[in-house]
């Protein structure tokens, strides 16, 4: 239930994002229902599920991810009707492509991703990194993307690097995404009524807790003396997060497909 609850509300605060920018557009995002999530269409979440600190696997493959056996060559990445992929796509594709699928389709995947992520940033930052925190977005299908198609998405993707979701975690100095957690400052921006939180220093002592009462923002500190850092309810918490300057030429439409 706690899993439900926050796509749910990771959910909401992307339709908000998407009714103001992405209005009709077409999806392949996770069917229907009462959750109207403007999700990718992608494999198994890669969160770390809410009941522990590490990662779920991705047991199907994300946008654009290669599933295991051979690989179209990079000499032979043409489009199935004729013509030659850009630079840049033609690098996002370079051994991605099993044989005998269509580099086209697997393309869209990852340029579907980067669009999302775009949009979505645009009107909120916090709403794109928390769906790669929380899976709604895999995270390895928009690693894969942000590093050639759409590299201003990047500081979205090293938000949620540094993000976790709920769950009890480590703290350490060097962590890893999905295991443990830095020390620092930390802000749910979508949270559930229940939404708690525990900060445990040595021999299990209380460092600091709290809880919204209400769906809020919720805030903690994360000291360098903590040992654990324990929440539920709170879906997605992030390092501070705003997004770079762009400048008067930045193009903020992802890769545009043939050439």
């Amino acid at each position: 239930m706690t899993g439900v609850r926050r796509r749910t509300a990771v959910a909401a605060v992307l339709v908000t994002a998407a009714v103001a920018l992405l209005g009709g557009c077409g999806s392949g995002g996770h069917g229907g229902g009462a959750d109207h999530r403007p999700s990718v269409a992608d494999g198994a979440p890669t969160g770390p599920a809410a009941s522990g600190g590490s990662s779920t696997s991705d047991s199907s493959q994300a946008p654009g991810s290669a599933a295991d056996g051979p690989k179209v060559p990079d000499d032979q990445l043409t489009p199935p009707g004729g013509g030659s992929f850009s630079t840049k796509d033609k690098k996002y594709l370079s051994g991605r492509v099993p044989k005998g699928d269509d580099p086209v389709a697997v393309l869209e995947g990852g340029q579907e991703v980067c669009e999302r992520l775009t949009r979505t940033s645009a009107i909120d930052p916090a709403a794109s990194a928390s769906a790669i925190v929380t899976g709604d977005i895999s995270r390895s299908g928009a690693t894969a993307a942000v590093r050639t198609l759409c590299p201003d998405q990047r500081y979205v993707l090293d938000a949620a690097a540094r993000g976790f979701a709920d769950g009890s975690f480590a703290v350490a100095a060097a962590p890893v995404a999905g295991r443990s957690v830095a020390p620092g400052r930390y802000q749910a921006p979508a949270v559930s009524p229940s939404c708690t939180w525990r900060v445990t220093g040595a021999d299990g002592k209380t460092l600091a807790s709290g809880s919204t009462g209400t769906a809020a923002k919720a805030v903690l500190t994360v000291p360098a003396t903590a040992e654990t850092v324990t929440s539920s309810g709170c879906y997605a918490w992030l390092p501070p997060l705003a997004a770079p300057a762009r400048s008067a030429t930045a193009s903020p439409a992802p890769s545009g497909g043939t050439s």
